[in-house]
């Protein structure tokens, strides 16, 4: 029997494995609707992205590029590029074509959402808010933009209208726990710590093997005065990413608290392990020595601080 679905049916039915999760699968289709159609931008555009999912970003903009040749107008081809600029931390090419589909498309709310992202990266967090505001009005049900603005705004310090953002995008898409993370995170900021750890127990409930979300719970437990709680959530996050040093580090003040100071040295020395130069965790260690009467590992401690103080980050931060 002939095959009579056009290009366009065919692209729809291989988008659809593309974006399940299949892009591997999805290119010989892709290779396959090019031979049916070979002037077909979008066939070249989506397999452009195909082969970014896939990590082959030479593939990805040579065919994105193509697709742009033959169809210098499809807006959603600039998307797919800009996005692949972003991806390769290209942020000028990226602005460029975000702003060419909208030229284009004064309407495309995706456009606007994803150029907000690059100004995110950028530290623009005004014009990021702007452009998701933009995306969300002409799509209020984007809840992706809810939640990026809600990210912006929580950079900016607008705790209260990063909640109101995150409530939209948890009612948009309660399987999704990038929401509730994130209003933990902005209640967190706001003091309000039985709250914060309501969503953090939403958002585990939908993705437990996240050990930040531990980490960022045991916070809130702790910022309560349950210590055993927190020191319970920071060993999980150990237990699922032995490398995450700030999941030591807050064990090891915990400890600490608690007058556990051998426990609070071997957590405190581990984080070190992991992250060597962070002054803030030499003067955590120093003071569990001192507690401890042991002033010489204290005072060596404290001069190492004290020389890795030009050094940059610090877990206090």
């Amino acid at each position: 029997m002939n095959d009579t679905r056009t290009t366009q049916d065919r692209l729809r039915e291989i988008n659809a494995l593309a974006w399940r999760g299949q892009p591997q699968a999805a290119i010989p289709l892709y290779d396959q609707a090019i031979a049916q159609d070979p002037s077909c931008a979008e066939a070249f555009a989506f397999r452009g992205l195909a082969y970014r999912r896939l990590g082959d970003y030479a593939r990805a903009l040579a065919d994105i590029g193509h697709a742009l040749q033959l169809n210098p107008a499809f807006a959603m081809g600039h998307v797919i590029r800009g996005s692949t600029y972003r991806e390769l931390g290209e942020m000028d090419k990226a602005l460029a074509d975000y702003g060419e589909a909208i030229r284009l498309e004064p309407e495309y709310a995706a456009a606007f959402a994803n150029r907000g992202l690059v100004y995110d990266s950028l530290g623009r967090f005004d014009e990021a808010v702007a452009d998701y505001s933009q995306a969300i009005r002409l799509n209020p049900q984007y809840g992706a933009a809810h939640n990026n603005r809600g990210l912006a705004y929580a950079e900016l310090g607008r705790y209260r209208e990063a909640i109101q953002d995150y409530d939209q995008a948890v009612r948009l898409d309660p399987q999704d726990p990038s929401g509730f993370y994130n209003r933990g995170l902005a209640r967190a900021a706001l003091s309000l710590y039985e709250e914060a750890i309501a969503d953090y127990d939403e958002a585990l409930a939908l993705d437990p093997k996240d050990a930040a979300l531990y980490v960022n719970r045991g916070a809130a437990y702790d910022a309560l005065g349950q210590t055993w709680q927190a020191i319970q959530d920071y060993s999980q996050a150990i237990a699922l990413d032995p490398k995450l040093a700030q999941a030591h580090y807050n064990r090891g003040l915990c400890y600490s608290e608690m007058a556990e100071y051998p426990q609070a040295i071997h957590d405190l020395s581990a984080a070190l392990n992991l992250s060597p130069d962070d002054p803030a965790l030499y003067r955590a260690r120093g003071d569990a020595y001192a507690a401890m009467g042991d002033a010489g590992s204290a005072t060596l401690d404290y001069q190492k601080a004290e020389g890795r103080l030009k050094g940059g980050g610090t877990m206090d931060g």
